[in-house]
């Protein structure tokens, strides 16, 4: 029969699928038996994370009032605590890769204004309001202290636009002014924002910033350039914030449980591997001269 290969082919195949699959359900059976045997361990890490972020959160508490009093001593001793406290933070509970190293550069940030051989208290207090709110957003992520900013920045992009509306052929101090508090408030806030929201948002947000910084920089900007500028920072900063009352859209965590994981993984590779023995099947179907010649 002129079918026959075709149909034994396939018998062939389905048997080396539900090989494989029973070969993955036994090679995962000890992980996830494993994984049983770890539920108190696991049961017990919120509890661990919660701790290590209140830590964080106090250290940054603590940081900034001291700056605030002018001690920049026991601010000093403050950083290390800081510093040990950010070690033990749980990553998981950060959404993407970017937000964890946008934390990672605002210690670093941090560190180096306290270590400065000439101290800038504009800067210092920048670096620890922007780490007061960043630990807050771990702390309290149903109503971070950040998304209060979203109102301030409204009226700096509110003035910014009017601004540039008010002299369109020139850069006024009142513009220059506007978007330099649009550029302070958004530097307070970008390391908590990248904690939560998705990683496009931020960069979003980054690169009209930049653009708007090198069109404002020139001594004489084309009108062209300016005409949309201030519209353009506006939506750009309002994609940081959820709509209405909404909270911050976060990304996916950037690894699940230990026992997701792995049964994540192996349905991906039984899915992998029954797809490459269908296609295996329907090359062979369509081309029934190819490989091993049929019996005459």
């Amino acid at each position: 029969m002129p079918y026959s290969g075709v149909w034994k082919r396939a018998a062939r195949v389905r048997r080396w699928g539900i090989g494989l699959i029973a070969v993955l359900a036994f090679g995962f059976a000890p992980a996830m038996a494993s994984a049983t045997d770890d539920m108190p361990e696991q049961m017990a890490a919120p509890a661990e994370a919660d701790s290590a972020i209140s830590a964080f959160y106090r250290s940054a508490e603590a940081l900034y009032d001291s700056l605030s009093q002018g001690n920049r001593l026991q601010a000093a001793r403050t950083m290390n605590e800081l510093e040990d406290s950010f070690r033990q933070l749980p990553m998981t509970q950060i959404s993407s890769a970017e937000g964890v190293h946008a934390l990672a550069d605002g210690v670093t940030e941090m560190k180096r204004a306290l270590a400065s051989a000439t101290p800038d208290g504009e800067r210092l207090q920048q670096a620890a309001g922007a780490l007061r709110l960043a630990a807050d957003a771990l702390a309290n992520p149903g109503k971070p202290m950040w998304l209060q900013y979203k109102a301030i920045l409204a009226e700096d992009t509110g003035a910014f636009e009017q601004a540039l509306v008010t002299n369109k052929e020139a850069v006024s101090a009142e513009a220059r002014a506007a978007f330099q508090s649009i550029g302070k408030h958004y530097a307070l806030i970008r390391t908590a924002a990248a904690i939560r929201v998705e990683p496009y948002a931020i960069e979003r947000a980054d690169s009209v910033m930049r653009y708007a910084e090198r069109v404002l920089a020139s001594s004489k900007p084309q009108p062209d350039m300016l005409k949309d500028l201030g519209a353009n920072v506006r939506y750009a900063l309002e994609a940081l914030f959820p709509a209405g009352g909404q909270q911050p859209a976060s990304a996916v965590p950037i690894m699940p449980a230990s026992w997701g994981f792995a049964a994540t993984i192996g349905s991906f590779i039984v899915t992998i591997l029954t797809w490459a023995g269908w296609r295996r099947y329907r090359y062979d179907r369509d081309h029934p001269s190819s490989g091993r010649r049929h019996p005459r």
